[in-house]
């Protein structure tokens, strides 16, 4: 590998990772896929053996929010490489509890501006997708709050999305904000107006849909879409189209391209484009 170049990996769910020359950063790593069963009634205990063998090095965790898809599998993260997270007040909290040094451990804020080694980051705020106007596990975290943890336990104070700068890139991690970038990574479940209005603000050369697969999905099996509100009374669920979304895009945008990731692949942010 050049090491003058950037890469990036899709690690599955929403989690990326951006390699450059010098560091490593990843955000919201989650590999453990708890079954839906164990997210309803069990308490949740990540996968120390698949998260050191799908993050071999870090330097950096940026956290979105606290959710158990996001956060669970970040402890792990640390004790493995010693990586530095930062998240919100929530996430710092929880992180805490699971054992994290606390000089592992920053609190971060919207409007921060982040110098992390080869990253340049502007933290900047985010909605969170709802369930028939439900948003789940928000508020403030329980007082008397211990592990093991539950699915419930891992509370959303706030959402979070990154402007990453790195290489003479500018990459858009699910955006609040639309701000410009030649990379934007997003949740294929809006509406074709959302997307026409998001791609005309941020103008990006790729678009690359994230947390679109089914996490309760082992990694042993194939990838498979996730089930999402359809918008419909019947049927009143359907799963994540990634092919549909890419035509979407490129309607509403011609000169945009669309990369569907394979999971764990490392793309060379360069030629992104030219290998679409």
């Amino acid at each position: 590998m050049n090491h003058n170049l950037i890469h990036f990996r899709w690690l599955g769910v929403g989690g990326i990772e951006l390699r450059a020359s010098n560091h490593t950063l990843i955000v919201d790593p989650y590999f453990t896929r708890v079954p839906f069963w164990r997210v309803v009634f069990g308490h949740l205990h990540s996968n120390h053996a698949l998260v050191a063998r799908h993050i071999p090095r870090c330097d950096f965790v940026l956290v979105t929010h606290s959710h158990f898809d996001h956060l669970m599998d970040v402890p792990a993260v640390v004790r493995h490489t010693g990586a530095l997270v930062l998240g919100s007040a929530n996430i710092c909290r929880l992180l805490a509890l699971s054992g994290v040094p606390a000089n592992h451990i920053r609190e971060i804020d919207v409007g921060d501006r982040l110098a992390l080694g080869d990253f340049r980051v502007q933290v900047l705020t985010a909605g969170h997708s709802t369930f028939w106007g439900w948003l789940p596990f928000s508020g403030p975290l329980c007082p008397d709050i211990r592990p093991p943890l539950r699915a419930c336990d891992y509370r959303m104070d706030r959402c979070l999305s990154f402007l990453i700068e790195v290489g003479g890139h500018r990459l858009l991690h699910c955006p609040g904000p639309p701000l410009p970038a030649d990379v934007l990574l997003v949740k294929p479940m809006g509406t074709r107006l959302h997307y026409e209005s998001l791609l005309h603000s941020v103008r990006p050369q790729v678009v690359i849909p994230v947390h679109w697969d089914d996490f309760g999905r082992s990694l042993s099996k194939p990838v498979r879409p996730m089930l999402a509100p359809s918008g419909r009374l019947i049927p009143p669920l359907r799963r994540i189209d990634p092919a549909q979304f890419k035509h979407t895009v490129e309607h509403a945008a011609p000169e945009t391209k669309v990369l569907v990731p394979r999971m764990f692949h490392l793309y060379d942010l360069d030629e992104l484009a030219q290998q679409i």
